[in-house]
């Protein structure tokens, strides 16, 4: 699919995206925001780097001739994937595309009006459109596994607990439960 207005996102890439930054960049604390701004390494800082990743994958991808869905599931999976961890409310976590669509509008908007009209305008924004669609099956699915993860640790430490308690007999050591012996010690007959 092609997306008439690319030139224009393409030459307008950097502005776009450090706007989008900025967008996103709000709704964190302003601590987490220094650090951040201060820290891209990907082993220093590995959410500052996704957090870049993402953001600039999903500009750039408005820019290319042909609109990659492939492209934008990558970037968004990575991009969701921290919201999902995060205690926000899963509009919150989603809030980022539709800081993608004002900061376009904001960088290129006028110049793609000029240029395509209105159509133009709303093609570039029926694509925003669609990635938040597709993101919120992304946001669904981490969560849904995240969920999974919890469930399974609570399992394990709840047998655990049982079993330190003695309330479980596990075949694999081999011995009897406690109160099993109990039961044997006191009546020897």
């Amino acid at each position: 699919m092609f997306v008439r207005a690319c030139k224009i996102l393409r030459s307008r890439e950097r502005e776009i995206f450090d706007t989008l930054r900025e967008k996103v960049y709000t709704t964190f604390p302003k601590e987490t925001v220094a650090f951040l701004k201060r820290e891209l390494d990907r082993f220093e800082n590995p959410l500052a780097h996704r957090l870049e990743e993402g953001l600039k994958g999903l500009v750039a991808l408005f820019g290319e001739e042909e609109f990659s869905w492939e492209k934008a599931d990558y970037y968004l999976d990575r991009l969701i994937k921290i919201e999902a961890v995060q205690s926000r409310k899963p509009s919150e976590g989603l809030a980022f595309l539709f800081f993608l669509k004002s900061a376009i509008r904001e960088v290129a908007g006028e110049e793609i009006l000029a240029r395509f009209g209105p159509e133009g305008l709303l093609e570039v924004e029926d694509y925003v459109d669609a990635l938040t669609l597709r993101a919120f099956n992304h946001y669904l699915a981490a969560r849904e596994k995240l969920n999974e993860l919890k469930f399974q640790e609570w399992k394990s430490r709840l047998f655990l607990l049982l079993k330190r308690a003695g309330y479980l007999y596990d075949e694999r050591e081999g011995s009897l439960a406690p109160e099993t012996a109990l039961d044997h010690n006191e009546n020897p007959h």
